[in-house]
C-alpha cells in the first residue's frame, strides 16, 4: 500500500517541510485551477470564481448567474446544495 495524498495536502506537506519552492507551485495551481473554473463555469452556464488554497485545500466559488437559478446537475453533490445561491 502506499499513502495517497491529494494536491492540497501535498502543498501541506511542503509547507511543513519549510520547502521555498511551495508558493510557487500553490501559485502555479491556483492559476490552472481558475482556468479550470472558468471553463466549466461557462459550459455549465454559472459563474466560477478565482481558485485559493486555504484550510489544506484549492478551491473556487461557483455561483448562479440569475436569482433563482437551479442547481446543475454536474455540481451537484460537491458541496453544500443549501448553500447554491445565497
Amino acid at each position: 500500500m502506499a499513502y495517497q495524498l491529494r494536491i492540497g495536502e501535498i502543498i501541506e506537506a511542503m509547507h511543513r517541510a519549510k520547502m521555498p519552492e511551495v508558493e510557487h507551485f500553490t501559485a502555479a495551481v491556483e492559476s490552472l485551477g481558475t482556468v479550470m473554473s472558468k471553463m466549466l463555469a461557462a459550459k455549465i452556464g454559472v459563474v466560477g470564481g478565482d481558485v485559493t488554497y486555504g484550510a489544506g485545500m484549492f478551491a473556487a466559488p461557483f455561483e448562479p448567474v440569475t436569482v433563482g437559478q437551479p442547481l446543475p446537475d454536474e455540481l451537484a453533490d460537491l458541496d453544500c446544495e443549501e448553500c447554491w445561491g445565497e
